[in-house]
């Protein structure tokens, strides 16, 4: 094995048809060792209307999805690699593109080494952007070598979103009010089952109480404590 081809680690890149990823489509690997990976976040604001221009304020409108560019590299040139560029360029493209059945594009996992992704083991995408770039050519015109830059938007399982959103939730917990029980009281068994408690004032603004008596035996009121 030659130190070029020990230095390049092979990445996994395999597309399901289904978001939860149940319904393989194929997969493919290619030689991938870059100087850096960089995941691109952005929030989008709007600028709000002022009527004093001295003064200007941003409103934010969302959150996109993680970015991510792979430069993938093809080397018919290299000791095992039997297939033609051709035909892995060929793979990837079909990975990429909108699966027939569904009118959708793929959905995308890639896997590289020990590599994280955001703690997952795997980077959960679908393609944005594909754009191929041939350097070396047979004297016959077949293609030898060429790499290809893919652009990926982080597109993950419904279920995991889900889970991932109540892991970042406060935690909730509904109490009953009894009788002859005062606000701080109740505060006080809702704080027993929530981390770092919570205050009387802050149950009453958190179930719309116009006052510290604004309850009835009988009633549930919720607490909800910090994230």
């Amino acid at each position: 094995m030659s130190l070029i081809e020990r230095s390049l680690s092979k990445l996994t890149l395999t597309a399901f048809k289904d978001r939860e990823g149940k319904i393989s489509v194929g997969s493919l690997q290619a030689m991938y060792n870059p100087d850096g990976i960089q995941l691109d976040y952005q929030t989008r604001y709007q600028q709000d209307e002022s009527v004093n221009n001295a003064s200007q304020s941003s409103r934010y409108v969302l959150s996109q999805p993680a970015g991510l560019t792979l430069v993938l590299l093809f080397d018919a040139t290299m000791p095992g690699n039997n297939i033609p560029v051709e035909t892995q360029l060929a793979t990837l493209k079909a990975l990429c593109t909108v699966d027939a059945s569904t009118s959708v594009p793929h959905f995308l996992k890639i896997k590289w080494g020990k590599m994280r992704w955001e703690n997952k083991g795997y980077f959960a995408c679908r393609a944005s952007d594909l754009t191929i770039n041939y350097t070396l050519f047979d004297r016959d015109a077949t293609p030898l070598r060429a790499s290809a830059t893919l652009s990926l938007i982080a597109d993950e399982s419904f279920v995991i979103q889900a889970t991932e959103q109540q892991l970042k939730s406060p935690p909730i917990t509904a109490v009953s009010v009894t009788d002859m029980l005062s606000l701080p009281l109740i505060a006080l068994g809702a704080g027993a089952s929530l981390a770092g408690g919570i205050d009387y004032l802050t149950l009453a603004w958190q179930n719309n109480l116009d006052n510290l008596d604004d309850f009835t035996p009988g009633q549930t009121l919720q607490a909800q404590g910090d994230a």
